[in-house]
């Protein structure tokens, strides 16, 4: 092992407890595992956004320095320099070895400034919509001295695409092992997702909708909150399938797998995804998915990649006939995700 001690994280939002299970799932479960590993490194975490205070505090053993921003659009610069000199301070204490920044943005313009202040290495994970054309963080950032970390084939193909840059690497945002419950599988259909028209959640109705005409009774239910829920609600009840799909709302990620646990098929309709962290969990509680090819998308005997809406309905009825099995599936361990980002950072 080098001389490597203190990690800095750059980030748009953090959780503001331990409770705070929604505020970027893969991150919570990665530097909590990642700290179990290797708990002689220390971490610092600067929130940018959210929390929406400046008390610094402790979550999970790692000091959080949440700078307020609100979301503010008049107070980014005086964020920007408040995130500057807050790094510097914390670097004043413990000289920090490296920095990793979150999302191609803010953080990363931020990130590449303090890395040269600190002769520190810079690492940018992508996460989402930050690898989009409308992103003007990808003109001044794409040939900076920063290591870009994809988390899908999918994600790496489209920045290429975009900036002619190849991704260092491409590393998985990792899951635990799940240890499936002897719940019984009687959802037929579960969605779970932020109900906004990128997720696609019309195309989930139709598709209960038309699987209702074979099996009348069928049972789904759609999890998230977000602006298309009036309009998913009117198209359920204009179906006349309001008894078939349950609007769950936002729930808890603990809740969310418990309902994983008692549903066959994971529908993810989603026109674009950076990684789709919820497909993992989902095949870790042993559900089978039906998604276009987004994110983590690849072949799998219980994962279904369609091509266009008529077939994504399709399947979705075939294997509402079929016997499916619910053994859970890790295909992206946390290990390697963790082992992956330390061959980075020069710990090991």
């Amino acid at each position: 092992m080098n001389n490597v001690k203190h990690i800095l994280f750059l980030v748009p939002g953090f959780p503001k407890d331990e409770d705070d299970f929604n505020c970027i799932p893969p991150l919570q479960d990665f530097l909590i595992k990642f700290h179990q590993y290797y708990s002689e490194v220390e971490i610092s975490v600067i929130p940018f956004q959210y929390p929406y205070h400046k008390k610094n505090y402790t979550w999970n053993n790692i000091n959080i320095f949440p700078r307020a921003g609100k979301n503010s659009k008049v107070k980014k610069p005086l964020i920007w320099l408040d995130a500057l000199y807050t790094a510097q301070r914390i670097h004043k204490l413990k000289t920090v070895d490296a920095i990793h920044s979150l999302w191609l943005g803010e953080c990363a313009m931020i990130g590449n400034i303090l890395s040269k202040k600190f002769d520190s290495l810079h690492i940018c994970t992508l996460m989402g919509q930050d690898v989009k054309k409308s992103n003007r963080y990808l003109r001044i950032l794409r040939n900076r001295n920063i290591k870009l970390i994809a988390l899908s084939k999918n994600q790496a193909e489209q920045f290429f695409n975009l900036s002619k840059r190849y991704v260092e690497e491409i590393i998985h945002w990792g899951i635990d092992d799940k240890q499936l419950s002897n719940s019984e599988r009687n959802i037929d259909l579960l969605a779970v997702g932020s109900l906004i028209p990128l997720k696609n959640y019309s195309l989930f109705v139709n598709i209960v909708a038309e699987a209702a005409k074979t099996y009348p009774k069928i049972k789904t239910a759609l999890v998230g909150e977000g602006p298309e829920l009036s309009k998913l609600k009117k198209m359920a009840r204009e179906m006349g399938i309001e008894a078939n799909i349950e609007f769950k709302g936002l729930l808890n990620r603990k809740d969310i797998f418990k309902l994983m646990q008692r549903s066959k098929i994971f529908v993810h309709p989603s026109l674009f995804e950076g990684s789709g962290y919820v497909f993992a969990e989902a095949l870790a509680n042993g559900m089978n998915i039906v998604s276009f090819n987004v994110g983590y998308a690849q072949k799998n005997p219980k994962w279904s990649i369609v091509n266009n809406e008529e077939e994504f309905s399709t399947t979705t009825k075939k294997l509402l006939s079929e016997k499916l099995d619910f053994y859970p599936v890790n295909l992206f361990p946390i290990s390697e995700t963790i082992n992956s980002y330390a061959l980075l950072y020069g710990i090991i």
